[in-house]
C-alpha cells in the first residue's frame, strides 16, 4: 500500500512539474543536456516505484511489470509529452520522449536487479 501512495505522490508531481508553464520554473542550465537527465531521472523513479506495487492490476509480476513499461516507460511519456503543446512556454521534443522511456526503462530494470532472488 505504501508504494501505491509514493507512486500516486511521484505521478501527481510528475504532472505538476510536467504540466505548468514553462515561464513559472527558474531558467537553470548547468550543463547542456541537464533537461534531458531531468526526464531520465523522474521516469526512473516513477517506474522503480511503480514496479513494486502489489495492487490487484500489478499482482502477476510478469504481467504487472510490462504493463508497468508500457504505461509509465512509454504510454505516459508520450502522452505528457504531446500534452505539453497546450501549455504555454512548453514544447513537444521527441529527445525528451526518448528520455522518458530510457528512464522508465532503467527504473524497471533496477527494480528488477534489487528485487531478484539470491
Amino acid at each position: 500500500m505504501l508504494r501505491l501512495v509514493l507512486g500516486i505522490g511521484w505521478l501527481i508531481v510528475l504532472l505538476f512539474a510536467m504540466l505548468t508553464p514553462g515561464d513559472q520554473f527558474p531558467e537553470v542550465d548547468y550543463f547542456s543536456l541537464q533537461d534531458k537527465l531531468i526526464h531520465v531521472i523522474c521516469f526512473a523513479v516513477l517506474s522503480f516505484i511503480w514496479a513494486g506495487v502489489r495492487e490487484p492490476i500489478f499482482r502477476d509480476s510478469s504481467k504487472g511489470r510490462r504493463l508497468n513499461f508500457l504505461i509509465f516507460g512509454l504510454l505516459l511519456g508520450i502522452l505528457l509529452e504531446a500534452a505539453q503543446t497546450q501549455v504555454p512556454n512548453r514544447t513537444f521534443d521527441l529527445y525528451d520522449i526518448l528520455a522518458n522511456i530510457i528512464g522508465g526503462s532503467l527504473g524497471i530494470l533496477t527494480f528488477l536487479n534489487i528485487s531478484k532472488p539470491k
